[in-house]
């Protein structure tokens, strides 16, 4: 017989976090299912802890942050991979075991750096906003500058459409000739593509558009607060002529005039789903794969209180250092927060939810990594990153590693601390007080020790309350 004025069973149960935090709804308005923090945990058939990183190479590189991170795939029949890094005036190799091999010392010191394949060559191109576009083979021990007419100084890196390499420079969006990346346009009249609103291209990201029968080849060109579409089907025979061919049709479209981003870092495409960015307005876009139009999807990692921190708390100084990456099953966020230049906290977006439902875990501490990438073709399937700390040094380190629960900074190994905060459960009768006698739970710990606390709306009832096993 149930004693009298309990509380039922299925009123006292706390749900599992199954749709992660939400920041932005006061406590007291926090669905079952939704958590106030799950630092350094996820869902995933059970709350449990994220995994932790390793490094790679087995001692720094330098006092210098990494500034650019790439898996360079090539060899066409003959498959071949290089894992590339770049920090101050270097771009060298580092292999499986962590050894490095420096392959120049040429570049502008301590420059944001860009690495993109272009098949048709075969060859790696990089550009760092200061020196004239370089390209390696993957075979020869140096790099090499790119030779030709109207050699450009790529802003962010360069971009293939069709069977050219179109990148951002201070003029606008400049193309090579077809097939051909020694002859760029420069400052044409028709080459030179220039956006419609004042200010400077921040990143070109490959997009396709999909007809009712046809692909569409494109590019989502950015600036901080606008998105455009360049499209077309021949970009022209000469670049460098004053006037285009009459079958050149290649075009740039105004989309949004209001939703940008800030960093050539901060976008990732999800095969299937689409392409996420940060906005310069500190929140997450998602415009879907094949539409031209999307929506925001950060709102719940949007603190409106000042206990909490969410990505309203980005140093916008440093809005260039955002990055996503997406590593099945999350797209991670990496954002730099109070006076950090790097980022320093992390935000997953769980995509085996997405879009029914947005589930964001977070926040993620104890890494400072400023550069991340996934290596995931000749039968790779892994995530890496370099670090973001000069103070730290350069070192490389690869992440989300099975069954590690530390993470690597820099020659230390740091515990992953995690807390868990719930919503505030009315237990089906919100206005009588409880007395609460005993909290039960299930938790696997096989190491160290765990603390409770808890709280009502308006007060502290308990805190670092040892939990017992049972």
């Amino acid at each position: 017989m149930a004693l009298r004025r309990q509380v039922p069973e299925d009123k006292a149960v706390y749900p599992d976090p199954r749709d992660g935090v939400n920041l932005r709804t006061s406590q007291d308005d926090l669905k079952p299912g939704e958590a106030r923090k799950m630092q350094n945990l996820v869902y995933d058939g059970g709350t449990r802890s994220r995994t932790g990183s390793r490094r790679l190479t087995p001692n720094s590189l330098g006092n210098y942050a990494i500034k650019g991170g790439y898996r360079y795939y090539f060899g066409g029949p003959n498959p071949q991979s290089l894992r590339l890094v770049a920090y101050n005036t270097n771009v060298s190799v580092v292999d499986g075991t962590g050894t490095e091999f420096v392959k120049t010392t040429g570049m502008t010191a301590n420059r944001d750096t860009f690495f993109t394949t272009w098949t048709i060559t075969d060859k790696l191109y990089i550009g760092n906003d200061t020196d004239t576009l370089r390209s390696y083979d993957g075979n020869s021990n140096t790099f090499s500058t790119v030779v030709g007419t109207n050699i450009p100084v790529a802003r962010t890196g360069v971009c293939p459409i069709l069977d050219r390499l179109m990148c951002i420079t201070t003029n606008g969006i400049e193309r090579c000739n077809p097939r051909d990346p020694t002859v760029w346009s420069q400052n044409s009249s028709w080459a030179t593509i220039r956006p419609q609103q004042p200010g400077f291209f921040t990143q070109l990201v490959p997009y396709t558009i999909r007809g009712l029968d046809t692909i569409y080849p494109g590019l989502i060109a950015f600036q901080p607060n606008a998105y455009y579409l360049i499209t077309g089907s021949d970009f022209g025979a000469d670049v460098t002529s004053v006037t285009p061919t009459t079958t050149e049709d290649s075009s740039i479209k105004l989309l949004d005039p209001a939703v940008g981003c800030s960093s050539p870092y901060g976008t990732t495409v999800v095969p299937g789903v689409g392409m996420f960015w940060f906005t310069t307005n500190l929140n997450v876009y998602w415009l879907p794969e094949g539409s031209l139009t999307g929506s925001y999807v950060g709102d719940k990692i949007q603190s409106v209180t000042t206990q909490l921190q969410g990505t309203e708390s980005t140093n916008q100084a440093a809005l260039s250092q955002v990055w996503m990456s997406y590593y099945y099953p999350f797209i991670m966020l990496g954002i730099p927060t109070g006076s950090d230049i790097y980022p320093s906290v992390q935000w997953w977006l769980d995509i085996r939810a997405f879009p029914q439902r947005v589930v964001w875990y977070g926040p993620m501490i104890g890494q400072t990594v400023g550069r991340v990438w996934t290596e995931m073709q000749n039968g790779d399937n892994a995530i890496f990153a370099g670090e973001g700390n000069s103070a730290t040094g350069a070192w490389v380190y690869q992440l989300r590693v099975p069954l590690i629960f530390s993470d690597a900074v820099g020659g230390t190994d740091t515990d992953i601390t995690r807390k868990y905060q719930t919503y505030f459960p009315d237990f089906g009768w919100p206005s009588r007080q409880k007395y609460l006698q005993e909290v039960n739970f299930d938790m696997y710990l096989p190491a160290g020790s765990a603390t409770l606390n808890l709280y009502d709306l308006d007060e502290t009832l308990a805190t670092n309350i040892p939990i017992v096993s049972v």
